[in-house]
């Protein structure tokens, strides 16, 4: 096979070869040729041009003087000067054509008349002697120097025209000789390309069908080995790998068989119902417990609520959705009872990260629901009931301290204050579980109004610099240009930058800085504080918004209420809370509220 097309592609070969060796000569024949003309013939006319220029302004200065301009025509002349010279140095260093000699003495003689000629013009002090020696001497040799000029000029431009002609001659004929040299390539081309096509191509043709119908799935093919070249062995390494694929095939389908129906075996046993899709959101898969539920609620082939919109995205590329809340449940009617369900949508995705389906697990939380309300209003109706007495104790406290009733001893005093300041932290954990209570059952109305970013950061920072101060703190704030506004209740959103940059302050040592920032993000507007404090370690991060968690060992107080007010305060606003530490190195907590569809500053 290699002799066969070393052989019928030799006479082309030597056809290129000997095609490139000629256009390289011609090409640098022509290259010499245009070399000449731009490095010769064109940098004589470049200087004739500039001596022509430089003694047309020279003449222009001396005509100057004669009419009341001497300054002038005095600096023109020295300015052009030395250009004039400067071309007849060129012209005198790059004469290459016959003649070309005689024309640049005979400008460089002329040259130094002129320059005689006019030393004793500006030396000359009489406007008629000058006049007279302008007319007389200067005039005819400027039009002498320039008229020579203009034959370098003119001589140097002939010699290029004719370069031209002779470089147009020669592409002229090599353009034939190449049109023949292609067309006998052409021909030669044709005459072995059907010899070669018949042994070479036929079977590369028949093996490229082959190819794709095995492409295709269809692995029953055989290919004919009609011959002991590279292509015969060709041919028969393909038949062998055709025969591994069919077998390959059989174990991959059985491999495959079996792991569905593992699959299925698992998902069967699972007590949630769960679903899987397609790409293009069609149910291709449910366990028995989704098979008895969409029989129950009567939905079949699609998902309750807004699960599958919320599918949809997951499959168009949004993040998995794994609420952990719930009002985000789905509630549906099974045998006349309220079932909540959880929905989880989880991507499936190949390893470069593209959706090829998605899972749905619908968990029934409404056992747990009911625990979580019971929990919500027990604590509640507790927090309400201990409100009245605490309050009589506590005025109780503030008339004896008063002394209204009677005088008081140091130590008594000493311990009423106590008693009181335990009162009022009693009342303030109290306040903060109804708060709480409250936010969690969804009753708390929120009185909205657009305000700017910008300007929600001003006014918190005006109405915290105090507080930071009273603990020998400062605050700093940074405002992204440009922000838009958010829609919020000040009085809500006020309490969650108040509980941040008081645990801030608390953990920040005196002389620091607490940062209060604003800046956009993905459509959002993050609000974040940033304090330098020992930080928050990795273990305890993903509780810190828990009800009454505080980290071990902290000692700046509090109930471990604030955070889990705030977080449902930024959750009512549609926003997201959470925070970046490192031990030892600060702690940022941040929320995001959406922007709103107005821009405020």
């Amino acid at each position: 096979m290699k002799k066969r097309i070393i052989i019928g592609l030799a006479p082309i070969f030597v056809l290129i070869v000997a095609m490139g060796g000629y256009a390289i000569l011609l090409f640098a024949k022509l290259g010499s040729q245009v070399d000449v003309v731009l490095r010769e013939n064109y940098r004589s006319v470049v200087a004739g041009q500039k001596m022509k220029e430089a003694a047309e302004r020279m003449d222009s200065a001396l005509f100057f003087s004669l009419v009341g301009e001497e300054q002038r025509g005095r600096q023109l002349y020295s300015d052009y000067l030395p250009k004039f010279e400067k071309g007849l140095q060129t012209e005198l260093g790059n004469i290459t054509v016959p003649g070309e000699d005689r024309l640049a003495h005979s400008v460089q003689t002329l040259h130094e008349q002129y320059s005689r000629q006019a030393d004793a013009f500006w030396k000359t002090a009489d406007l008629p002697a000058r006049r007279d020696m302008y007319f007389r001497e200067l005039l005819p040799v400027f039009t002498n120097i320039k008229d020579t000029a203009q034959a370098v000029i003119t001589l140097n431009q002939d010699n290029m025209l004719k370069a031209d002609r002779e470089a147009r001659e020669l592409s002229a004929r090599s353009t034939r000789y190449m049109a023949f040299a292609s067309l006998v390539g052409i021909a030669a081309a044709s005459f072995f390309a059907a010899r070669l096509q018949k042994s070479i191509l036929q079977p590369i043709q028949t093996l490229t069908a082959v190819s794709k119908e095995l492409g295709e799935g269809n692995l029953d093919q055989v290919i004919p080995v009609e011959s002991r070249d590279e292509l015969g062995e060709l041919a028969d390494a393909f038949n062998k790998l055709a025969s591994k694929l069919r077998a390959y095939r059989q174990i991959t389908s059985d491999q495959i068989l079996q792991a569905r129906q593992m699959t299925e075996t698992t998902f069967s046993a699972f007590p949630d119902p769960i679903v899987a899709l397609s790409p293009e959101g069609v149910i291709n898969f449910t366990n028995p417990a989704a098979i008895s539920l969409f029989h129950k609620i009567g939905s079949e082939g699609t998902l309750p609520g807004d699960v599958q919109i919320r599918a949809e995205k997951v499959l168009k590329g949004a993040p998995d959705y794994l609420p952990t809340s719930f009002e985000k449940t789905v509630v549906v009617r099974v045998d006349d009872k309220e079932v909540f369900l959880l929905p989880r949508v989880i991507g499936m995705r190949d390893e470069a990260g593209n959706v090829y389906g998605a899972a749905v697990i619908l968990q029934d939380v409404t056992r747990l629901r009911l625990l979580d309300e019971v929990k919500s209003n027990l604590v509640s109706t507790v927090s309400h009931e201990l409100k009245t007495p605490l309050t009589s104790v506590r005025m109780g406290l503030y008339l004896l301290l008063e002394e209204r009733i009677g005088p008081l001893n140091s130590k008594q005093t000493e311990l009423l204050m106590a008693a009181r300041e335990d009162s009022e932290r009693l009342l303030g954990m109290i306040n903060d579980l109804l708060d709480l209570a409250k936010l969690e059952s969804g009753k708390v109305t929120l009185n909205r109004e657009d305000i700017g970013a910008g300007n929600l950061v001003q006014t918190i920072s005006a109405e915290l610099e105090a507080l930071a101060e009273s603990h020998g703190t400062r605050l700093s704030k940074t405002i992204e240009p440009g922000l838009p506004g958010v829609r919020v209740d000040l009085r809500q959103i006020s309490h969650v930058f108040t509980n941040l940059i008081s645990n801030a302050v608390k953990h920040s040592r005196r002389g620091e800085a607490v940062a209060l920032a604003a800046r956009s993000r993905d459509g959002m507007v993050r609000f974040s504080v940033t304090d330098q404090g020992p930080g928050i370690p990795e273990e305890f991060q993903a509780r810190i918004f828990e009800r009454f968690f505080r980290v071990p060992g902290d000692s700046a107080g509090g109930a471990g209420l604030g955070l889990a007010i705030a977080r449902e305060i930024v959750t009512a606003h549609g926003g997201i809370i959470g925070l970046n530490s490192k031990p030892g190195q600060g702690c940022e907590f941040y929320f995001d509220l959406p922007a709103a569809q107005q821009s405020l500053l």
